[in-house]
């Protein structure tokens, strides 16, 4: 579709005078035809000449003027140059125009105010007034011999009173002072040093969580029974169906490749037409790696025999070269580094690898290595492509037809029925399980793939990794609509194995704001990783060095940005570079998605681990993922996204990614813009500038050719025109002598008048003396001097074949030697015979 520019509009006004210029002359010429008569003045005639001649008619009539025959070549040329210049110069009129158009381009950078949005969204609505309350943890330790069972100990350069005593049986700890679960001021100071007010980028204890509750501890234990703020998790608006880059009240959500941007949102207003910045901004996001098994989950759907569910027949696990062509070499990850090299791509292989291979032994497809008999692993194969093995339905239709994600790696194996390998009942299923194999043989998968269990020391090297398998959306093997169950249809799941990380990086983001003065008006253009000049300008992140005297499970550790006074510091541990991935632990009994209330208040430490507990245990058949049915189960749109995106470990690594971030957004807030913590200055704590928009004229080039070259042709001819008067071969005189000589009274006089100097006469004087003679061009003979056709000397008839020496030597003179009348009267007869 064309767009209707200013130029445009112009372009056709321009060529709507054109035609006008021609057309409304012709008509009116065309009247000054019909009243114009025969017998007119010398005037008369010469300024209805004139009329005539500044209109087309002699080129549509083909008249005199528009003959060129006997015309000499240098008077055609010119006379055609002057035509076609006059056409070029109308074109150019109608065409220049055209390549006009307004647009909204960026002015001159400027510093103006900032002045803080307010999300009228359900996150606005659902985000309460910030509490003056401060941070606050609890730091706990297992008990010897009892892993499952933790008392609370003082947390580092706390001033808590620990007094630990045990009988041997029953171990105690008390705290005569009370617990001290606020955070130390020197803890404070440390992970707030990396930035301050005059930036816009977060850290640690800007980040706060969306919903809390105030608590007591009712044994006056914690803060001596004073109040203070604990978690609590509630569902505001999924944004999982949002292929876009969010802004919602102190976050920036990017729902495209997963991740949130810490920011409580101000906006410059006052611009017409919008305006442009950038800030850089905090944002933790996860990072998912996905690798196929190769193997997949079949079956056939029948017909439906409820209203509720149909039944899934035939249902299978297929060997797609998982089985048959697995690596005969056991795969190790490299965790010598995990700040350097998280090396996710391994860890999901591995826990693939392991999978299949227990599924191998479970299926009886080949054997472990024995050390007592010297029998070596893969000793046989029983399988190849494409062979199936048969499956126990799980009883819950949703298994086999939306998302899953199971951190025990079994689930879609179903050992625990009464089925194929069931060591209690061979004879159920026919296979004998030579290797009673359980599901306790894959709950290890998980604390392979993760590297950090909840024993281990807290500290940056045990990054926080989960891992679990993916039962994908199914898709469709036979010919048939991807979205409709179809009695006899076909479907096959992918089976994926998935690792996620979470970092956290600072990013450059760019804002667009217009409109309103709405944050739904906010937008972000772009979202880019920061630009640093060298390794020396990398920032340098902090976390804390307790000396492994916690462990991962046992302390909720402080991270952030730190200045370079601390890099050395043997209480924090540093790294100088783009990431930090965060701490972390698996614990597959212990994991912990959002629940509705928490026990302290520590979100930056809590949150994103909580987030990637909730992305995996979607579809869960224990129902552990209860706040957001992330399955599609529920939600059409939401099973066809899934579906889409699991047609491959490249895209369904997204789906971890974009569950954690619908989580992360519901879960916590950012605090600091650009008015500083909280917002709470009345001006701009940081130096922003913006770029504004402003409404420009600008010009398309190629429309400008004619106008060049007309203007090209008419200095040619200037200059042309210029050096003739300068060689004085042509002046100013010579060529009015020329207009008076061509004028048609003028020619009539000179030949009617024998008065000497007619047509040598100024325009002025001729029109005095001449202009109101009457020449008649009828074509009737007329004698009779009263007319004032023929001065009364000329009122004889002239002979037709000689010019009486009575005549006027001007008309000799104009007509040459051999010229001659054919009337004395000088009628229309006399003009042409």
């Amino acid at each position: 579709m064309v767009t209707i520019t200013v130029g445009y509009i112009a372009g056709i006004i321009a060529a709507a005078i054109f035609v006008s210029r021609i057309w409304v002359p012709m008509v009116l010429t065309f009247i000054l035809s019909a009243i114009l008569k025969d017998k007119n003045t010398a005037a008369t005639w010469t300024l209805a000449s004139r009329a005539f001649e500044r209109t087309n008619w002699p080129d549509v009539l083909r008249s005199d003027s528009a003959k060129n025959h006997g015309v000499r070549r240098s008077v055609v040329f010119l006379t055609n140059l002057v035509s076609f210049m006059a056409l070029l110069i109308a074109i150019a009129g109608i065409v220049t125009p055209l390549g006009i158009y307004q647009t909204l381009a960026p002015a001159k950078n400027i510093q103006t105010p900032f002045k803080y949005l307010l999300d009228n969204s359900p996150f606005g609505i659902g985000t309460p007034a910030r509490s003056n309350l401060g941070f606050n943890r609890i730091c706990v330790a297992a008990v010897e011999d009892l892993a499952a069972v933790t008392v609370p100990i003082p947390c580092p350069f706390t001033n808590t009173v620990d007094i630990e005593s045990s009988n041997g049986i029953v171990f105690n700890s008390s705290f005569p002072y009370g617990y001290d679960i606020s955070i130390p001021q020197i803890l404070l100071d440390t992970y707030s040093s990396g930035v301050g007010n005059d930036t816009t980028i977060s850290n640690f204890f800007d980040i706060q969580w969306r919903q809390y509750m105030t608590t007591t501890d009712p044994n006056r234990n914690y803060n001596n029974g004073s109040s203070y703020l604990v978690e609590a998790f509630r569902g505001m608006q999924t944004l999982g169906l949002n292929n876009d880059i969010e802004v919602v009240a102190g976050l920036i959500v990017d729902m495209v490749s997963g991740g949130i941007g810490f920011r409580n949102h101000t906006a410059p207003p006052g611009f017409q037409f919008g305006v442009t910045w950038e800030e850089d901004i905090l944002f933790i996001e996860p990072e998912t790696v996905c690798v196929d098994t190769n193997t997949t989950i079949d079956y056939k759907i029948g017909s439906i025999i409820n209203g509720t569910e149909f039944p899934i027949l035939d249902l299978v696990l297929t060997d797609r070269g998982g089985f048959v062509n697995i690596n005969r070499t056991y795969p190790v990850a490299n965790l010598s580094n995990p700040q350097q090299n998280q090396d996710l791509w391994t860890r999901a292989y591995k826990a693939a690898w392991d999978t299949n291979f227990l599924s191998m032994l479970w299926y009886n497809v080949t054997n472990p290595n024995n050390v007592t008999t010297g029998r070596e692993a893969f000793s046989y194969m029983n399988s190849f492509m494409n062979k199936t093995f048969p499956l126990i339905e799980l009883g819950i239709t949703d298994s086999y037809t939306s998302l899953s994600m199971d951190e025990t790696f079994n689930t879609h194996l179903n050992l625990g029925s009464d089925g194929p390998g069931n060591p209690l009942d061979p004879t159920a299923g026919g296979l004998p399980n030579p290797f009673s194999i359980t599901s306790e043989n894959f709950t290890a998968i998980g604390m392979i793939c993760s590297g950090a269990g909840d024993g281990d020391y807290a500290n940056i090297t045990n990054i926080l990794v989960r891992c679990g398998l993916m039962t994908g959306v199914p898709q469709r093997q036979d010919p048939g609509s991807n979205l409709i169950f179809q009695p006899e249809s076909l479907w096959s799941q992918p089976l994926y194995s998935c690792a996620t990380a979470v970092r956290t990086s600072i990013k450059t983001v760019s804002f667009v704001f217009n409109g309103t003065y709405e944050l739904e008006n906010l937008k972000v253009a772009s979202i880019q990783p920061k630009n640093y000049s060298d390794a020396n300008s990398l920032p340098l992140w902090g976390l804390e060095n307790t000396g492994n005297a916690y462990t991962t499970s046992g302390i909720s550790l402080i991270w952030g940005l730190v200045s370079d006074n601390y890099e050395n510091n043997p209480n924090v541990s540093t790294v100088r570079q783009e990431n930090l991935y965060l701490p972390g632990y698996f614990d597959l009994f212990e994991n912990s998605p959002f629940t509705a209330i928490g026990t302290q208040n520590l979100p930056a430490s809590d949150f994103y681990g909580k987030a990637v507990d909730s992305a995996y245990t979607v579809g869960d058949v224990e129902g552990t993922s209860v706040i957001y049915d992330y399955s599609g189960g529920n939600n059409m749109a939401l099973w066809a996204k899934w579906q889409t995106l699991s047609a491959n470990t490249t895209a369904a690594a997204l789906i971890p990614n974009l569950i954690f971030t619908d989580y992360a957004a519901a879960a916590v807030v950012g605090t600091k813009g650009v008015l500083g913590p909280g917002n709470a200055a009345t001006q701009n704590m940081v130096a922003l500038t913006v770029t504004p928009t402003v409404s420009k004229i600008k010009y398309r080039w190629p429309f400008a050719i004619p106008a060049l070259l007309a203007a090209f042709g008419l200095l040619l001819f200037t200059a042309l025109a210029g050096f003739t008067m300068l060689c004085r071969r042509h002046n100013i005189s010579r060529l009015r002598v020329h207009l008076n000589q061509l004028s048609p009274g003028r020619i009539f006089t000179t030949f009617l008048f024998s008065e000497p100097g007619v047509k040598n006469l100024n325009a002025e004087d001729w029109n005095k003396r001449f202009g109101k003679q009457m020449v008649d061009l009828s074509g009737e003979h007329h004698s009779d001097a009263d007319n004032g056709i023929v001065p009364e000397k000329q009122s004889a008839a002239i002979d037709s074949q000689t010019v009486s020496d009575e005549h006027s030597g001007e008309g000799q003179g104009f007509l040459g030697e051999n010229g001659h009348t054919g009337e004395a009267d000088m009628g229309g007869e006399g003009f042409a015979k």
